[in-house]
């Protein structure tokens, strides 16, 4: 693939991956004083987005000549997996517990910790 191309499609893939990310982190913070808690649309298909961005910018980054961080980004994919788990067959509710809400902050979070601190 064209250098360029590849960059541009990088570049637009990461912009998604953090649209995916302000739609969890900026709806988890939305909402959290909100009573009775509930997973908002952007939380539930930010995450989505996030996965899926996230695979694809891993492919990308295989196909490059620096090296991979399996690890990271095996974890980041299981974190979101984990995410998309709880939020997903709770996306309609109209209550959700207040621990499971957090999880779900906590866990894109730390989503966000390990992609700006681990190299």
């Amino acid at each position: 693939m064209d250098s360029t191309l590849m960059d541009s499609a990088q570049l637009a893939l990461v912009f998604i991956h953090l649209l995916g990310m302000a739609a969890v982190v900026g709806g988890y913070f939305a909402g959290i004083r909100s009573v009775p808690k509930r997973l908002s649309a952007g939380i539930v298909h930010g995450s989505l987005l996030q996965l899926v961005s996230g695979v694809l910018l891993l492919g990308l980054a295989e196909m490059g000549t620096e090296p991979v961080s399996h690890a990271k980004f095996g974890i980041k994919i299981a974190l979101t997996i984990v995410l998309l788990l709880i939020s997903w067959p709770r996306r309609r509710d109209q209550e959700i517990p207040s621990g499971t809400y957090h999880a779900v902050g906590i866990l894109a979070i730390t989503n966000v910790a390990i992609a700006v601190f681990v190299k």
